[in-house]
């Protein structure tokens, strides 16, 4: 009843839109949001509605420019970069599909891949301080991730604080326990910090994950970066 008395207004033809395309009526449903477009431009939902049909019924080109649209009016959606470079994906157009996916990510995550890079990049340098800093950020933005307690781990202990060390490392193994260079790592913490036996223990599960990791616990060299 609403649609019947109601059709120009915005709200009336997007429900009957989103009806039909849960319905899979794809062309009466970019039928809709098209009229909605014609009404106002300004729409966000309208467009992105309207590019989903479209790459429902393989028409990538015209969803390519209305998820374009949507951005170009609510460009901080993460979503919308999601669609746009799936889009460009069905085309075979990788270089900007992933291009969308990074600027995606960049909306969801801030700083934290450019942080877990940075970690990474100044532990292999011996950056210990700046490394500490980086993985420090990239927890706070991301707790459950274990990378970067790992990487904290790693530069605590280069760092001479083999406690904290302890407690991030353990918090790795936690998130992720059959990472073997994180399990070797924390036993090497402990074996740093004259816990013999806690050690022993870390190096055979890290052994018992990924044997050829007995050769480094013989030798017992430098804590591994993954």
């Amino acid at each position: 009843e609403l649609i019947q008395t109601n059709e120009s207004y915005t709200e009336a033809f997007l429900l009957r839109g989103q009806i039909r395309e849960s319905n899979s009526k794809f062309e009466k449903a970019i039928s809709d949001y098209s009229a909605i477009i014609d009404q106002n431009s300004q729409i966000t939902q309208a467009w992105s509605s309207r590019g989903s049909c479209y790459y429902r019924i393989g028409a990538f080109q015209n969803a390519i420019q209305d998820f374009s649209r949507a951005i170009d009016l609510e460009p901080d959606n993460a979503d919308l970069y999601l669609y746009l470079g799936n889009s460009y994906g069905e085309m075979d157009m990788f270089t900007e599909a992933i291009k969308n996916f990074n600027v995606a990510r960049e909306i969801s995550f801030g700083d934290y891949y450019s942080n877990l890079t940075k970690a990474y990049e100044d532990i292999n340098s011996r950056k210990y301080p700046s490394a500490l800093a980086r993985a420090t950020s990239a927890i706070d933005e991301n707790p459950t991730d274990p990378i970067p307690h790992s990487y904290k781990g790693i530069s605590l202990y280069h760092l001479g604080k083999l406690d904290d060390a302890i407690v991030h490392l353990n918090t790795a193994t936690k998130l992720d326990p059959d990472n073997a260079a994180t399990v070797y790592n924390l036993g090497l913490a402990y074996m740093a910090s004259k816990n013999t036996e806690e050690a022993i223990s870390q190096f055979e599960k890290a052994m018992s994950i990924d044997p050829s990791l007995k050769r480094d616990i013989e030798l017992a060299g430098a804590l591994e970066s993954e």
